[in-house]
């Protein structure tokens, strides 16, 4: 995970995702919940530092 420039946005939200679902499962666990939520978390900083990024070079084109 801190090989950001490993982990497409895409691969990132999709991450994001199954997290989410195993949080809304009812036979998931507190423990595994949470476990979930802090690795989503992670998921979730890497896409807006993906998106951040992006409009900052946006924001640098537009001002050229």
């Amino acid at each position: 995970m801190s090989d950001r420039e490993n982990v497409s946005f895409e691969q990132a939200m999709e991450k994001l995702r199954e997290y989410t679902e195993k949080i809304k499962s009812p036979e998931t666990n507190l423990q595994d919940s949470i476990a979930c939520y802090e690795e989503g978390m992670k998921y979730y900083k890497i896409c807006s530092d993906i998106l951040s990024d992006a409009k900052q070079k946006i924001e640098t084109f537009e001002i050229r």
